[in-house]
């Protein structure tokens, strides 16, 4: 007997203006459906989309891409943004300043997240499970 694998993929372009999290917020919400964890996956990909836009080049008049994988109990969320001169980095309890606090809700919630790419591009993306 074989085993049906359901497979979500969509993917969007959005405008690097803080406007657009509303609209990443509602993409990811129909991409992903009545996922377990869809309040969760939401949250994180708001807050990667807020990070593209206040802290890379895709903030100063660019774009970036929205990718979202689920298949059989995990879902991949994907933030592409244009890069940085500096790294994403997680904001720790009692460090002063806002910068990092969303990824610091990312680490507590995905299961896994990280990122890759630099200066001219970069890929920030987390996995979330639920079986």
């Amino acid at each position: 007997m074989s085993k049906t694998v359901t497979t979500i993929e969509e993917a969007r372009i959005f405008d690097g203006s803080p406007e657009e999290v509303r609209n990443v917020r509602d993409f990811v919400r129909q991409a992903i459906q009545s996922c377990p964890v869809a309040d969760e996956v939401i949250l994180l990909a708001s807050e990667l989309a807020t990070n593209a836009i206040r802290h890379t080049a895709s903030g100063m008049d660019g774009k970036f891409f929205v990718y979202v994988h689920v298949q059989d109990g995990w879902v991949r969320t994907e933030v592409h943004d244009l890069g940085s001169e500096t790294a994403p980095c997680v904001r720790r309890s009692g460090s002063p300043g806002e910068s990092g606090a969303g990824l610091r809700v990312v680490e507590m919630i995905a299961d896994r997240w990280g990122f890759h790419g630099g200066r001219r591009c970069r890929v920030v993306w987390f996995e979330m499970s639920w079986r």
